[in-house]
């Protein structure tokens, strides 16, 4: 099927030049390294006409500038794939983007987080950007004092369904020892003087009102020294916090026993105490896959193929297999988990190459696999590989090794319901609230637009290897 462009497609530029940020200078929060784009959700089914509301809302495009461009990570607003409203000038939207944003469940509100080095410690905003416009909505900061400038501050923004309340969760390493230690080069065999640092972190919390804009906080949690590594959840109530307890050299015998054990909290919202606090299973937190489902319970996704599903009223974790994730593949994959309005959770993991529509009310019960081919790309950014439609009708995913393109089934019988290739690999796929699908390439033009049933509606350029789609 030949793609219907839509005009010339948008390259939107930022200022200067250089290297690209390194991955440390990404971490070390405060530093622009991450960029956003803000382009119209244009698409709807093909052949219908696009609803001026459609046409109003805005997806966001975070990635890393291109090496040569826009390394100080400023954010635009571009028109892409243009349209009737494609005269309007590119817009400013934010600027030093230290960590990836947070979209609230039903994707009206986007929050970015930034860290400023201030004369007396790190100051960290929270900046609400709405759908409808790629405007600042509410803003608020808080300034975390005694905070070296050398430290490192890493910013977790957590939306809670059904409250206004929005944490912030504050992970700070600091330096707290250097010396000059002496080590063999590993080329020429001699040796080299280099100067090492000790680092120790821990947690802070904050909390944001969208209603009223204030930010109260932080609160220091006493789980010093940590890895800084974290995962989190809220419901309507509460924050759900998983930490863990970074070992050191002196560590007595039991405590050592006890290094590979997580620590669960659950704080109610606003608050800096912890309602209950107790030791939790393997693995480690890290950013893994969490979803709060309508019991209020947080599932979490771990060894990529069971769920860990923690009461935030008890702290009970219950664990729950799930059979059709057990196959693994040499090829490593991007596992992702969604919690759905109706009550069931979608997973994937598409280096097995297969989908799950399982009920979280029935202990995980599956009440849908979808099998498929997997595609070239199962690891990296964009974890999205795949998607389930609004109606949990049909699942999105990208196209096999062999074509590329992208792929239709039907959820309930897992049959091939329409396929579309053009010889092009994708690397990550999301459907936009209008019901377009928006594919991302490496290479430019990295984003591909499709209506619903893989017709194609035009792809756009951006100097973004993009991350993530918001």
């Amino acid at each position: 099927m030949r793609s219907r462009r839509r005009g010339n497609s948008v390259r939107s530029r930022g200022p200067g030049g250089g290297s690209g940020p390194s991955r440390r200078r990404v971490l070390a929060g405060g530093i622009g390294a991450g960029a956003l784009l803000a382009l119209p959700d244009l698409g709807s089914s093909a052949g219908a006409s696009v609803s001026g509301r459609a046409a109003e809302r805005y997806a966001f495009v975070y990635g890393t500038p291109d090496l040569d461009e826009a390394p100080s990570g400023s954010v635009v607003a571009a028109m892409c794939p243009p349209s009737r409203a494609a005269s309007r000038p590119p817009v400013p939207v934010a600027v030093k983007l230290a960590a990836a944003p947070v979209s609230s469940a039903d994707q009206t509100v986007t929050a970015l987080a930034t860290v400023d080095m201030v004369h007396d410690g790190a100051k960290i905003t929270l900046t609400l950007l709405g759908a409808t416009a790629p405007t600042v909505v509410k803003q608020g900061s808080v300034t975390v004092t005694g905070v070296p400038h050398d430290a490192h501050v890493l910013v977790t923004p957590v939306f809670a369904p059904g409250s206004a309340i929005i944490s912030l969760v504050l992970a700070i390493t600091v330096p707290v020892g250097k010396q000059m230690v002496r080590k063999v080069h590993p080329h020429t065999g001699h040796p080299v003087a280099q100067l090492a640092t000790t680092w120790r972190s821990h947690h802070a919390l904050a909390y944001f009102n969208q209603h009223s804009g204030a930010m109260t906080g932080p609160f220091h949690l006493s789980d010093e020294p940590s890895l800084a590594l974290s995962t989190a959840a809220a419901n309507s109530s509460d924050l759900v916090l998983w930490t863990t307890r970074e070992p050191q050299p002196d560590d007595s015998a039991a405590v050592r026993a006890q290094a590979s054990l997580s620590r669960l909290h659950v704080f109610p919202l606003g608050s800096g105490k912890a309602r209950l606090s107790a030791a939790v299973s393997a693995p480690w937190p890290g950013g893994e896959p969490v979803a709060t489902l309508p019991t209020g319970d947080v599932a979490r996704l771990v060894r990529g193929r069971q769920v860990q599903v923690c009461s935030a009223r008890t702290g009970e974790v219950t664990e729950h297999e799930i059979p059709a994730l057990r196959e693994g593949r040499a090829k490593p994959s991007a596992v992702t988990m969604h919690a759905r309005p109706d009550g069931t959770v979608f997973m994937t993991k598409p280096g097995a190459g297969v989908a799950v529509i399982a009920e979280a009310t029935d202990s995980f019960r599956t009440r849908s696999r979808i099998r498929y081919a997997a595609p070239a790309s199962p690891l990296g950014a964009p974890w999205s590989k795949a998607v389930l439609s609004p109606a949990g009708e049909t699942v999105y995913v990208l196209g096999p090794a062999g074509t590329g393109g992208l792929c239709a089934y039907h959820a309930g019988s897992g049959k091939l319901a329409g396929s579309y290739s053009e010889g092009r690999q994708y690397h990550g796929l999301y459907q936009l609230p209008s019901g377009a699908l928006l594919a991302v390439r490496p290479e430019n033009p990295r984003l591909a637009f499709f209506a619903a049933d893989l017709s194609p509606l035009g792809t756009a350029e951006t100097n973004l290897h993009v991350s993530a789609i918001y």
